[in-house]
């Protein structure tokens, strides 16, 4: 084991400080097991909790994806390929009228393609008048009296315009994000 160790070393192999466990383990996950077959398979005493510890850890993380790279490039494996071949089995079904067929080779595209992943909405509200209001509040009571003389209808109506514009704003923007 000691020149296995070295050998890792000497080529940079992320699998460089594991033990044989986890070797095997990896070996396992990559041969299309499930986690906690794979650390049964390699010997673990409490293999689901193993499993799980192991695969919480950032150097396992890393060798696997590694090691799934060095994989399909083996293989000359790619997404697009494994996407080409389950159109072609979904178009199979279709023509051989099997529905549950289709759908699932359906929900596996759709699952290959991030569809049921939590959608994200983000809503950037425009702060003008906000920002507004703060400076208007910061004004003692004699800077605000001496604005207002100077030209009281401007300042209500500069403010209201920024009141509006800011609302607009927003509503379209809750409107775009389908909020309606």
């Amino acid at each position: 084991m000691p020149n296995n160790h070295r050998n890792r070393a000497i080529t940079g192999d992320p699998t460089l400080g594991l033990t044989d466990k986890q070797l095997k383990f990896l070996d396992g996950v990559l041969a299309g097991m499930p986690q906690t077959t794979a650390a049964r398979a390699a010997g673990y005493s409490a293999p689901h909790v193993e499993a799980s510890r192991l695969m919480g850890r950032p150097q396992i993380k890393e060798a696997l994806q590694v090691l799934h790279r060095k994989h399909e490039k083996a293989s000359q494996m790619t997404r697009k390929k494994v996407m080409d071949g389950m159109l072609e089995a979904i178009e199979m079904a279709k023509m051989q009228g099997e529905s549950g067929v289709m759908v699932a080779g359906w929900r596996e595209v759709g699952r290959m393609c991030g569809y049921y992943a939590a959608e994200k909405k983000v809503i950037d509200v425009n702060i003008t008048a906000k920002r507004a209001i703060d400076k208007l509040e910061t004004l003692s009571d004699a800077e605000l009296l001496e604005m207002i003389e100077e030209d009281g209808a401007a300042i209500e109506g500069e403010f209201t315009e920024v009141l509006e514009a800011t609302q607009d704003a927003a509503d379209k923007q809750f409107a775009a994000a389908g909020y309606e």
